[in-house]
This record gives structure tokens, sequence and C-alpha cells, in this order.
């Protein structure tokens, strides 16, 4: 790789392909401990998911004919999101003593 981190030659990408493999092997064993979304970042992957039918129809509907599994991972994105969000203000409502008043003290000039 020049120094850039463009690869150069074939030996050199399928060294950088088996360094991707592994890390991308690495990200599905243990998904980085401790976040939400670091659990799904760095790696694509494939779901089956069964349907009702009622949630089946809304979905149909609601992409009116569009990609259905664009609409699906953008739920799930939100919805890690949400837990991301939940999890600081639980971490927040934790606070206390000085921790807690350096937290509001930098609150009140937002």
């Amino acid at each position: 790789m020049d120094q850039a981190g463009h690869v150069r030659d074939e030996d050199q990408l399928a060294a950088a392909l088996d360094r991707a493999d592994s890390q991308h092997a690495d990200a599905i064993g243990d998904p980085a401990p401790g976040t939400v979304v670091g659990s799904v970042g760095g790696m694509a992957m494939s779901i089956s998911i069964t349907l009702d039918d009622d949630l089946g129809e809304e979905l149909v509907a609601a992409v009116a004919g569009g990609n259905r599994s664009a609409l699906v991972a953008q739920a799930i994105r939100e919805y890690l999101d949400r837990r991301a969000v939940d999890a600081a203000a639980a971490w927040h409502a934790s606070l206390t003593g000085e921790d807690a008043a350096a937290f509001a003290e930098f609150n009140a000039a937002w």
C-alpha cells in the first residue's frame, strides 16, 4: 500500500482482502461490546424475517413498490439510535454529586 492507503498490486490486494475478512469475522464474533450502534458498524448482513400477514401488507403499502429492505434497514437504524439515546439518558440520570453538577453546568449552556 502507498502512503495514502491505496493498494498497488495483486499481492497487496489479496492481503488487504484477507485483513478485511478477518476484521469482518471479528466484527461478527465480537460485535463491539458495550455499544449498540457499534454492533452493526463495519458489516453488512442478510437476515430472513417472517412477517405476519397484517405487517407484511403494511410493509408493502408503506414502500409502494419501493425497496422493502431499505425501509426495514432504516427502521432498525432508528431503533438502535433510540436505544443509544435511551442508554445515554439513563447514564446521565445516574450521575450524582460532582458529576451531576458538572453535567448540569454543561447542559445549561445549551
